[in-house]
């Protein structure tokens, strides 16, 4: 039975999966599955907490907070990177985040004001532990292999993101904000035990791979003096931050057009507060639901044969043209529905082809690179983007940009985007054409 829904869900994909493959694939399969639907259930949420706790303003000025403590958070992951077993040390950031979640329960139950502190918690959380995932499977996976199997075990994260939204959507009323808390900790705790499976699954596989560990040699330099000393790699990482900057412009005003929609409701309602947070949390509940149900059908349909029929380079493109054209449809017609649609669109494009493109994007690298560097890109330059949103909203807030002047702004940045993932195409092309080799280092 699981045999034959295995191979349907290759066909459906059209991923190319070797029979030797398909229990490793289904390990990373597996724990992306869990990684994302904790992940979604803390992302709905945190929403109630920090919207209902200083509103969407505060909502942007945390994601800049993630970008400055992560200065400090980077350096010393790369210090850890040097010196301890790669498997190993993503389970220690799971481990770490587990015993976190707990401390946020115990202070959430005690009735301490957790929002902004949560908020911030979960923007690391987001990025540092999906990106040991994808590192992890990068190191793991030859160029050859990451090319044909990253499609189909990113479903295993679209899947994740239906199931944690529903649970979280389903959930909020029923059980609250702290037992659900709890339950993605219970999923942690699984994809620890899935992720020391995995890695030895892949070494049982690859006969090779000890070699490559003889031969490759290691580069001590950090994450960010990688990123900046590579052109590559300063490419990807200013690509990295224009999306986000884009995609948290836009989550701004959303999330200011649901708080608005919020309060207006519960004008007449005898407890405004419980009210307008079941609205926020049950409009966010099921804007994550289509978010991750059209990532699914992006996901299962269109990206592993985009991979193949236009590549990687082309596919980078897809995400900064449709930002220009639904930005600027927003600036002329600035209505909830629209920016909702418009949001739907862009993060299920964002959560599918995207990121799937840029975990290829570190196929044909070292692995420092793909520990060190993409950590440093991965979280750093990801809340940077954000840190950059939050000095774009506090400018447009104190000038009365508005929702159609936020708009036009992500059009222009998009036309940067567009331009820079254009020279990252082409560097990626040149990389790709040199054929799998043990991973020692290679100069971008």
């Amino acid at each position: 039975m699981v045999e034959r829904i295995g191979h349907g869900i290759e066909r459906l994909v059209g991923a190319d999966v070797h029979p030797a493959e398909r229990h490793l694939v289904r390990l990373f399969f597996l724990n992306l599955l869990l990684l994302l639907s904790a992940y979604y259930i803390l992302k709905v949420v945190r929403e109630p907490l920090i919207l209902l706790n200083g509103g969407a303003v505060y909502r942007s000025y945390a994601r800049g907070l993630q970008a400055l403590l992560l200065v400090v958070l980077v350096p010393l992951y790369s210090v850890l990177a040097n010196r301890i077993e790669p498997a190993r040390l993503v389970n220690w950031v799971y481990g770490f985040f587990i015993v976190c979640l707990g401390l946020f329960v115990a202070l959430g139950s005690a009735g301490m004001p957790i929002g902004f502190a949560f908020f911030v918690w979960v923007g690391i959380f987001s990025t540092m532990a999906i990106a040991q995932f994808w590192s992890l499977a990068n190191d793991l996976l030859t160029q050859t292999q990451g090319k044909r199997l990253f499609p189909i075990v990113a479903v295993g994260g679209t899947a994740g993101g239906i199931v944690g939204s529903q649970i979280a959507a389903r959930g909020l009323e029923r059980l609250g904000l702290y037992p659900l808390m709890l339950m993605a900790a219970g999923l942690m705790c699984c994809c620890m035990v899935i992720t020391h499976a995995g890695h030895n699954a892949a070494v049982s596989h690859r006969r090779l791979f000890r070699e490559r560990d003889a031969l490759h040699t290691r580069d001590t330099r950090g994450g960010f003096t990688l990123v900046l000393s590579e052109r590559y790699l300063l490419m990807i990482g200013i690509s990295v931050l224009l999306l986000n900057l884009i995609n948290t412009t836009g989550d701004f005003v959303l999330a200011e057009m649901v708080n608005t929609r919020a309060i207006s409701l519960s004008n007449s309602a005898a407890d405004a507060k419980q009210v307008q947070e079941q609205v926020i949390g049950a409009f966010y509940g099921n804007f994550q639901t289509a978010v991750t149900i059209l990532t699914a059908l992006i996901q299962i349909l269109v990206v592993a044969r985009i991979f193949r029929f236009a590549g990687v380079s082309a596919a980078l493109l897809v995400l900064p043209l449709f930002v220009m054209g639904s930005y600027g449809a927003t600036a002329l017609m600035p209505v909830l529905a629209l920016v909702t649609l418009v949001k739907v669109t862009e993060n299920s494009t964002d959560y599918s082809l995207q990121n799937t493109v840029q975990q290829a994007l570190f196929l044909p690298t070292s692995r420092d690179v793909k520990y060190k560097a993409k950590a440093a890109i991965d979280t750093f330059i990801v809340r940077a983007g954000d840190l950059a949103s939050a000095a774009l909203v506090a400018t447009g807030v104190y000038v009365g940009l508005g929702a159609r002047g936020f708009a036009w702004a992500n059009v222009a940045i998009g036309l940067l985007w567009l331009i820079i993932s254009w020279n990252i195409g082409r560097h990626y092309i040149r990389l790709s054409k040199r054929p799998d080799e043990p991973n020692v280092r290679r100069a971008a």
